[in-house]
């Protein structure tokens, strides 16, 4: 790979835990989807929201990635946000990879059709919340079975 193509992809991703690094590296690189790792600075529009909510879950909070136990399965599960080189209407996609991780391993979710321009990603027990910073328009994304159901903030 060229150094300057590698040193930006290394910046892009500079956030993930190196584990989760290597695993969205690999899966992108064998899923032949046109799509990058989200950054903070070139993809969230919301930039006071942001502040405000990185004041309140501390100034390590990403937008775009999130670390938990989504499943209750005790081991620690990844969250991230990507964005559709080929789309500019809700460009973004959400992966979610059970742990736990290897090399190889998919995620366990995926959609593209989102718009997290103005918000982000935040994972606890009850599944991967994704929606604008400071709003109840948000949707949770909890583990049924062996997927993902999606369902409205405001119906928990």
């Amino acid at each position: 790979m060229d150094e300057v193509v590698w040193a930006q992809q290394k910046d892009i991703t500079s956030h993930l835990g190196s584990e989760h690094r290597e695993v969205v590296e690999q899966w992108l690189a064998s899923s032949k989807l046109a799509l990058r790792v989200a950054t903070t600075i070139a993809d969230n529009s919301n930039k006071e929201g942001l502040a405000i909510t990185r004041k309140e879950r501390g100034k390590g909070y990403h937008p775009y990635y999130a670390v938990g136990d989504f499943n209750g399965d005790r081991k620690q599960d990844f969250a991230i946000a990507l964005i559709s080189n080929r789309k500019r209407k809700e460009p973004f996609a959400i992966a979610i990879f059970n742990g736990p991780v290897s090399k190889n391993s998919v995620p366990a979710y995926f959609a593209e059709g989102w718009d997290l321009s103005d918000g982000g990603l935040f994972g606890d027990k009850a599944g991967v919340m994704a929606g604008p910073f400071e709003s109840d328009n948000c949707v949770i994304l909890r583990k049924r079975g062996k997927k993902y159901v999606m369902k409205d903030c405001l119906e928990e």
